[in-house]
């Protein structure tokens, strides 16, 4: 398809909620909803006005019946979704920190950083080598400091501290860099016997973390990086491409690790609340 120009000009809230009501959109009070455009913005509420448009006919009208308060209650709904998924993706982030510490000191000691019988390979190790570098460098944590304060060597922390600072994405780097028997010992921890499995896993909540904490939508989102099925558990049994299926996935990790919090249910729980959201939407 050619390309064109980009001639779209500049509107205002308030003109932005003409054309909406222009289009069948039901607004009671018009001045509240243009300010409400400015605080959220519009580009953040478009996708949700969309999902509410007839987009095969001309000029797009929204589906009689349609209120901006329709609209409001898609955007709260998939606003604590992203609450509640992210805390539980962090109280994950956690206890994989912890497995990765504890399987790297039980086996190679407070500075498992220099073995390289650690990792997968000598590109592996100097990867992670680097990695556990960069992270050490740019940390202000108290901790941190102590340690570079107080001690001449190694010049890295121990593991055990070490791993305070990694971020969820830094951690599945590590995790990936592992030996073969250190991220089965990993995903053992987490009734997952393979480590292929268990990093397809990682992969999928690490992009659902991120989503959540930069307040992404989830409403009506397809996720390309998509949990492989753990036959000895029926994990997942949700569409793969669904935020349901990286959620039951989420919750056999939590539950296998001591801390169970169904996730699973929380957010169907949340979809429920609001009658606005299609549990298809939601990837329900």
């Amino acid at each position: 398809m050619a390309r064109i120009p980009y001639t779209k000009p500049y509107a205002t809230a308030a003109q932005r909620i003409a054309h909406l009501r222009a289009r069948g959109l039901i607004v009671s009070r018009p001045n509240v909803a243009a300010r409400k455009i400015d605080m959220v913005g519009y580009e953040r509420l478009r996708i949700y006005f969309l999902s509410r448009r007839q987009t095969h006919l001309p000029n797009r009208p929204f589906n009689p019946g349609t209120t901006y308060r329709d609209i409001l209650r898609l955007y709260e709904c998939d606003m604590l979704l992203r609450d509640a998924c992210f805390a539980a993706a962090g109280q994950f982030e956690i206890l994989l920190r912890n497995a990765i510490s504890e399987v790297l000191s039980s086996a190679h000691g407070s500075h498992p950083y220099t073995n390289i019988a650690a990792f997968r390979g000598a590109r592996a190790h100097t990867e992670a080598q680097q990695s556990f570098r960069d992270i050490y460098r740019k940390t202000a944590d108290a901790r941190a400091i102590h340690y570079r304060q107080t001690y001449s060597s190694p010049p890295l922390p121990p593991i055990w501290t070490m791993k305070e600072f990694l971020t969820f994405g830094s951690s599945v780097y590590i995790f990936k860099r592992l030996s073969g028997s250190h991220r089965t010992s990993v995903a053992n921890q987490f009734g997952v016997q393979s480590d292929q499995v268990f990093t397809r896993w990682l992969e999928c909540l690490v992009d659902l973390r991120n989503i959540c904490a930069h307040h992404d939508r989830l409403f009506n989102r397809h996720f390309p990086k998509q949990p492989v099925h753990l036959r000895s558990a029926n994990v997942p049994t949700a569409p793969p491409n669904k935020l349901k299926a990286i959620l039951e996935c989420l919750d056999h990790l939590l539950t296998q690790r001591g801390s169970p919090i169904n996730i699973t249910g929380k957010v169907g729980a949340i979809i429920q609340r609001y009658p606005e959201m299609q549990p298809a939407e939601a990837g329900y």
